[in-house]
C-alpha cells in the first residue's frame, strides 16, 4: 500500500464548494424525471449540448458484473455515478476559491451513486461524503494494482471520473454502467429555469461568515441562493459535512417536486428551457451522451414518480480525527447488495396484517422448539429453519401432549416485541403469556405450515435517514 497522494493531503481544508453535492444529484434528477414529459424530437438539440467523454480504456476489464433484468420484459438497472466538481473553468465569479487551482479536474465533493431499478418503479440516490477514508485502487501510469489509502474525494482531483468510478467499483464491488459530471455553474441556471425550488427552515439562519440570512419558514430559492445554501455550515446542524449532505438531499427532494410539477410539465416553454439548462450542465459517458440512449432512457422513466425516488447518505462512523469518517461496512454492504441483486432498499419490513412492523430481529430472540404433533423430528426440523433465519435456539423436546392443534408461541410479556417476530417467522398469530425469562418456548401444532423470512425495521442495515423526494421535510 503506498502514501496519499499529495492532493489528499492539501485537500484536507475544507473547501466552500458543498454546493457541487447539491448541483450533482438535482440536475441528474431532473434530468431524469423531466426527460419522460418532454417529446422526444427535441432531444436533437438537446443532445449536442451534453460533453462527453471516453473512459472505457482507462477502466480497463477487472469490472464487478453487470446487473442483468430480473425478468424478460424488465429494463435493464442501471447504476449512475453522478460527480460535481469545482473547477472554475468557465464558472464565472463567487463559486470557489479563485487561488485554488491545484487540480484541473478540481475536486470533488458529494459523488452519489443513483440506481435505477429494472422495473422502472423506484430509485435510490446514496451520497458517499467527500471526508470518507477509504482505500482505493491508485490511478495513473504504472499504478496497476496498486492501492492508495486518503480521503475519497481525492481519487476525481487525481484521475477525473475514471479514477473515481474505479474507487467507487472497488468499494462497493457495484458495476457503474453510466457517469455524469455537473459544475455548480450549471445547477444555478437549472435552479433558475425552473423559476426557483421552495424550502422549508425550521429556524432562522445568520451566518457571518457567508452573510447568508433568512428567517424560518417556507422561502423559494433562486440558483444563487440556493448554492448559497447548500454551502452553509455555521448556525445550521451540526455544522458537519454529513449533516449539509442531509440538507441538500432535502432540497434535492424539493426539485424533483417542482420539476416534476405540472407548472413545468405543462408549459412547453419552460420545459424546453429547463432541459437546455440541464443539458447545458452535463459531461456524461459516451454511451449516455446520444440521442438513441437519452430517448430510451426517458421513455423508461415514466414509471418513476417523487414517492419513489429516495435519498440517503452512506451509513458511516467517524474517523477518530475529527475531520473524516469510514463507512459502516455491515451496513453499507447491505445497500451494495440490494443494487447487485436490484431489490428495493431499505427492504420492506413484516408485519402481520394491520400492524405495526416487526421491531426486534430473529438474532435477538431465544426460542425452545417443542413438537406437539408426534411426526418424529418435527421439533429438530423446525429448529433449524429458524436457526437458518437468525433465531437462537435455546434447545428441543416434546410437547406434553402430541395432539397439539394449533402452533403457539409463549413468552414473558416483557418479551411481547420478540415474540411477535416469532410468531410472523412461525406463520401463527397465536401467543400465549406462559413462560418467564428471556427464551421464548414455540409448541409446533399440527396446523404447521412452515417458516418465513423476516425483515425487521431495526436491522434494515442503514443508519442515515432515506428521504422520499414527494415528502416536504423543514431543516435547520
Amino acid at each position: 500500500m503506498s502514501t496519499p497522494d499529495p492532493v489528499t493531503e492539501s485537500d484536507r481544508r475544507r473547501l466552500p464548494v458543498a454546493r457541487v453535492a447539491l448541483a450533482v444529484g438535482s440536475v441528474l434528477t431532473v434530468l431524469a424525471t423531466v426527460l419522460s414529459g418532454a417529446g422526444w424530437l427535441t432531444l436533437t438539440k438537446l443532445t449536442s449540448n451534453i460533453s462527453t467523454i471516453d473512459v472505457t480504456n482507462d477502466l480497463g476489464s477487472a469490472r464487478p458484473t453487470k446487473v442483468a433484468p430480473t425478468q424478460p420484459e424488465t429494463f435493464e438497472p442501471l447504476n449512475i455515478l453522478v460527480m460535481g466538481t469545482d473547477t472554475r473553468t468557465g464558472q464565472g465569479s463567487g463559486f470557489g476559491n479563485a487561488a485554488d487551482t491545484s487540480s484541473g479536474n478540481g475536486h470533488s465533493d458529494t459523488v452519489i451513486l443513483l440506481h435505477i431499478s429494472g422495473d422502472r418503479t423506484w430509485s435510490l440516490g446514496v451520497s458517499l461524503p467527500r471526508d470518507s477514508w477509504v482505500t482505493r485502487p491508485e490511478c495513473g501510469p504504472n499504478s496497476a494494482g496498486r492501492t492508495i489509502t486518503g480521503k475519497f474525494n481525492a481519487a476525481f482531483a487525481v484521475g477525473g471520473p475514471a479514477c473515481t468510478i474505479k474507487a467507487v467499483e472497488a468499494l462497493t464491488d457495484v458495476r457503474i454502467d453510466h457517469f455524469v459530471v455537473v459544475d455548480f455553474s450549471g445547477f444555478k441556471a437549472v435552479v433558475d429555469s425552473l423559476g426557483g425550488v421552495p424550502i422549508c427552515l425550521a429556524h432562522s439562519i445568520s451566518d457571518v461568515k457567508s452573510h447568508f440570512t433568512m428567517s424560518a419558514g417556507t422561502h423559494v430559492l433562486t440558483g444563487d441562493q440556493a448554492l448559497e445554501f447548500a454551502r452553509l455550515r455555521h448556525n445550521i446542524g451540526d455544522g458537519s459535512d454529513t449533516s449539509r449532505i442531509d440538507r441538500q438531499q432535502v432540497f434535492m427532494s424539493s426539485v424533483v417536486r417542482t420539476a416534476t410539477s405540472a407548472g413545468v410539465l405543462t408549459d412547453p416553454l419552460k420545459l424546453y428551457d429547463v432541459l437546455d439548462s440541464v443539458t447545458k450542465s452535463l459531461t456524461v459517458d459516451k454511451g449516455l451522451g446520444n440521442l438513441d440512449a437519452l430517448k430510451s432512457l426517458a421513455l423508461s422513466l415514466q414509471g418513476i414518480s417523487p414517492s419513489s425516488t429516495k435519498f440517503m447518505t452512506v451509513p458511516w462512523v467517524p474517523r477518530g480525527d475529527g475531520e473524516n469518517v469510514v463507512w459502516e461496512a455491515s451496513k453499507a454492504d447491505k445497500i451494495w447488495q440490494a443494487f447487485r441483486e436490484d431489490t428495493p432498499y431499505p427492504p420492506k419490513t413484516s408485519a402481520p396484517t394491520g400492524q405495526k412492523p416487526l421491531t426486534v430481529a430473529p438474532d435477538q430472540v431465544r426460542v425452545k422448539v417443542l413438537n406437539g404433533t408426534g411426526v418424529a423430528g418435527r421439533a429438530r426440523t423446525v429448529a433449524d429453519q429458524l436457526a437458518a433465519l437468525g433465531f437462537v435456539i435455546a434447545g428441543v423436546g416434546s410437547a406434553p401432549t402430541s395432539d397439539v392443534a394449533v402452533t403457539t408461541v409463549s413468552a414473558d410479556p416483557s418479551r411481547s416485541e420478540a415474540a411477535r417476530t416469532l410468531a410472523y417467522a412461525a406463520r401463527t398469530t397465536t401467543l400465549s403469556g406462559g413462560t418467564t425469562g428471556r427464551t421464548l418456548v414455540l409448541v409446533v401444532g399440527k396446523d404447521w405450515k412452515g417458516v418465513r423470512a423476516v425483515t425487521v425495521a431495526s436491522s434494515s442495515g442503514t443508519s442515515s435517514p432515506v428521504k422520499s423526494a414527494d415528502q416536504t421535510t423543514c431543516v435547520g
